[in-house]
């Protein structure tokens, strides 16, 4: 169960599908306007409306987490329509399932982009809207890719 977030706001990055729709949807359930976005805008459009369905405040972006120009402004567009940022679940990533041997180097360069850079990108915009809002948190979600 999570603690009262009624008047936070809170960014899950990979929230179309899976465990950052399930973080979204928990967020909206214990009170926090969540931002959803996903690298298919599609997926996070659905997931916000399931989430304003059930009463829960919810907006939709597309993100490609490697593109920095993109966090400026997904960052800017939170400032701007919520006011402030107090989460941010880093949970945009992907597994490519095969052995090391086997992984091309372009392959291996786009599984670390999104979930390393994209890691370290989504950080280094939140913290100063988080710092302007008072504080916050910062959620990075990990896989069994990581071993």
């Amino acid at each position: 169960m999570l603690n009262d977030c009624s008047g936070k706001t809170a960014l899950i990055t990979g929230a179309g599908t899976g465990i950052g729709r399930a973080c979204a949807v928990a967020l909206a359930e214990a009170g926090a306007t969540v931002v959803v976005t996903d690298i298919d805008a599609g997926t996070a459009k659905d997931t916000a409306a399931l989430i304003t369905k059930n009463g829960g405040k919810a907006r939709a972006l597309g993100q490609d987490v490697t593109d920095e120009g993109v966090w400026e402004n997904v960052i800017a567009s939170i400032g701007a329509e919520e006011g402030g940022l107090n989460v941010l679940v880093n949970n945009a990533g992907i597994a490519i399932g095969v052995a090391v041997t086997e992984m091309s180097l372009a392959d291996w360069q786009r599984q670390n982009a999104i979930n390393l850079d994209g890691v370290f990108l989504g950080t280094k915009h939140a913290i100063p809207l988080m710092t302007q809002s008072g504080g916050g948190s910062i959620i990075n979600i990990s896989s069994i890719a990581g071993l």
